[in-house]
Parts: structure tokens; C-alpha cells; sequence
């Protein structure tokens, strides 16, 4: 406001007045250039990327605005050596969780895990992320709710939710990438036979 009542490119900083043989001197205030709002054109403008992931490795696409569909349920039930010290469940066991959800749904699109480690292969975890909404306590029901989101020719992404039962109050979102790897542990494609089981799933999944 202070600025409003002054001349729009000068602020008053009044000086202090000095006392000089008995005499009261004044000196006129300093006018000093008042702050001007930062340029825009000396920031470059930033362009919003959307995340999104190529499925062009695989014989299938994923499709957008499915909300909750497509998501299998697991439901569990909160043990109690995995709180913590305050009472809740610890917050590296709900990875666990997230990682009991994929598994199971792996194993109903016919992926399993001991058939593929036989073959010298491997599908590892390469990244998770986890955002906590709510805890869950000793006794508390809860269904893991688990989806493939998207893929690219080596890699399935995941996404995960967890509800408290019976209410299903929101409890966690995670995110979780897995990579397929060679007996060097380098990437590689995902093989045929499992892309064509995926292919499957997905088109019974959205035909019901």
C-alpha cells in the first residue's frame, strides 16, 4: 500500500536528521528507484511434459481414463510384528504389500516367478515410489488394489493402491517399475511368449 501512495518508480527512504551548533538541519529524503516486478522474457518458459511412457515395444497399448478398472484385489490383513514403535504399520512393510500385489497378479496372467528365474532371466524392481495418505494399526483389513499401467519393450510399470477395509479409506498409492533382465543382469526384451500372455489378460480383462 505503502508503495501505491508513492510515485510508481521512486520510493521516499526518509534520512535522519542530523543536530548540528544548536541548529535542527533537515535533510531532504533520498529517493532511491523504487523495486521493479522481474522481467519474464529473461526466464525461459517452461513446457509441461505429460509422463507418459511408449507401450511400442509391446503388442498392445494401454488406454487412458480407465479410472479404477483393470486393478486386481488382494486382500490382507495387518500383522502385528509389523508396527512400529508408535503403533502403525512400519513404512518399509508397505512395499511388501505393494510387492505381494504384484506378485499375485503376475501369477494370474501366467507369469511365474520360479518358471522365470529357471530360464536365466529375471524381472527386477528398478524403482518404487510410495506416497503414505493414512495408517494402518494392528487387526485392520485393507485390499491392495494392483495394475500393468503401462510398458515399454523391457519394462512393466505398475500401479498400486491400498484401502482400510470396510470403509476403504485411502492408505497409500505407489508406483513401481520392473525391468526384464538377462543372466548379466542387463535389459533386455520382454520375451514373446510373456507379451503375448499380457496381451491376453488385458483383452479379457477389458472385455468384462
Amino acid at each position: 500500500m505503502l508503495q501505491a501512495l508513492l510515485s510508481p518508480a521512486l520510493m521516499a527512504v526518509p534520512a535522519s536528521r542530523a543536530n548540528t551548533g544548536g541548529l535542527r538541519l533537515y535533510r531532504p529524503p533520498l529517493l532511491l528507484p523504487a523495486p521493479q516486478p522481474p522481467n519474464n522474457s529473461r526466464f525461459p518458459r517452461l513446457r509441461l511434459v505429460p509422463a507418459v511412457r511408449s507401450a511400442s515395444g509391446l503388442a498392445f497399448d494401454f488406454k487412458g481414463g480407465r479410472g479404477m478398472s483393470g486393478f486386481l484385489d488382494v486382500e490382507l490383513k495387518v500383522r502385528d510384528y509389523e508396527l512400529d514403535q508408535y503403533g502403525v504399520v512400519n513404512n518399509a512393510v508397505y512395499a511388501s504389500y505393494c510387492q505381494h500385489g504384484r506378485h499375485e497378479l503376475l501369477e494370474k496372467i501366467g507369469v511365474n516367478a520360479d518358471d522365470v528365474a529357471r530360464t536365466g532371466d529375471a524381472l527386477a524392481l528398478s524403482e518404487l515410489t510410495l506416497k503414505f495418505l493414512a495408517p494402518l494399526r494392528s487387526g485392520d483389513r485393507f485390499v491392495v488394489k494392483v495394475r500393468v499401467s503401462d510398458s515399454s519393450a523391457a519394462r512393466l510399470y505398475f500401479e498400486h493402491f491400498i484401502f482400510k477395509l470396510p470403509n476403504e479409506e485411502p492408505i497409500l498409492e505407489a508406483r513401481a517399475t520392473a525391468v526384464w533382465l538377462d543372466k548379466n543382469y542387463r535389459p533386455i526384451r520382454i520375451p514373446s511368449e510373456i507379451r503375448s500372455k499380457l496381451v491376453q489378460f488385458l483383452r479379457h480383462d477389458e472385455s468384462h
